[in-house]
């Protein structure tokens, strides 16, 4: 039952991702003339279509990533009793490679499964005599799916909110997308060249969204302020190539490019802040160091604790 009602939710979530869409990209119609409940139906047969695709396509990769990561722990805990560094030193390799290949399937997930799945939703939905189209080529497919993507995933963690156990991280998360969502509208009123099309909040609400979707990167380095200079030049990047593909802002140039980026990332900071102290309180540190296959313990020097 409760993976029915979370199937469920997504296919809400994703029709409503659907309508969004179908307000901000220019060339996605959704039965635009026709009676609300013809144009309920339309929107509820692409994503329908949409979810189906975008959660069966990738579940055989995530199924077979997930049992090999599982059996790689397995092989650590033998290499940690065992007190052999090689295999610890090969299952750490193998871990960075299995980030790196989900990474690579959440990317493929967001840039093919997603736009193909739109793609076949709105076939299916014209064969039924619905008025449903979707013009351009495979930038505006992506851009599409982007949308309706990132408004599904808002609307998801406004479900989850309620749900005792993950309750702080959604909240966490949406505030951290509020945030982003002040900085973005600061941006445009105080940046000449950042521009933003009308409705004004609801391009705005879909842009911030589609921005929270980018992998969320952690960096420390030793020299101070290098990592956040390095993660907002991340950030405007992906604030570019969301500009060039959705066309729903302008920006133009690199230092107002650069300028929004630090704006979203600056008033994203008190709740990056927050989530961390959080975090902190949630997995509190041991107050002895673990054990450290890459020095023996007898030659493990250790700080006096007070």
């Amino acid at each position: 039952m409760k993976t029915t009602g979370r199937v469920i939710g997504r296919w809400v979530c994703a029709g409503v991702g659907v309508w969004v869409a179908a307000e901000v990209v220019d060339r996605l119609r959704v039965a635009p003339d026709a009676a609300d409940v013809d144009r309920a139906m339309a929107m509820a047969v692409v994503a329908a279509v949409l979810t189906a695709v975008a959660v069966l396509v990738p579940m055989p990769l995530r199924r077979r990533l997930g049992r090999a990561v599982e059996a790689d722990q397995r092989r650590l805990a033998k290499a940690v009793d065992n007190g052999s560094d090689m295999r610890f030193m090969a299952w750490m390799a193998r871990q960075f490679a299995f980030v790196g290949l989900d990474l690579l399937l959440s990317v493929f997930v967001i840039a093919v499964v997603g736009p193909v799945g739109l793609w076949a939703g709105i076939k299916v939905a014209s064969g039924l005599g619905l008025d449903v189209e979707l013009g351009g080529g495979a930038r505006e497919f992506v851009a599409a799916a982007l949308v309706v993507a990132a408004v599904q995933r808002v609307l998801l963690l406004v479900l989850v909110v309620p749900v005792k156990r993950r309750t702080v991280a959604a909240l966490c998360t949406l505030a951290g997308y509020l945030a982003c969502l002040g900085g973005l509208a600061l941006a445009v009123l105080w940046l000449d060249d950042v521009t933003a099309d009308a409705p004004y909040w609801l391009t705005l609400t879909v842009v911030t969204a589609v921005f929270q979707i980018r992998p969320v990167l952690t960096l420390t380095l030793p020299v101070p302020g290098i990592a956040s200079l390095v993660l907002v030049t991340v950030n405007a990047l992906v604030l570019g190539l969301i500009a060039w593909l959705t066309g729903l802002v302008d920006i133009a140039g690199f230092w107002p490019l650069a300028g929004t980026a630090a704006l979203m990332w600056v008033a994203e900071w008190p709740v990056r802040l927050v989530s961390a102290v959080v975090e902190a309180r949630r997995n509190p540190q041991p107050l002895h160091p673990p054990h450290d296959p890459f020095w023996p313990d007898n030659q493990m020097p250790h700080a006096p604790l007070y």
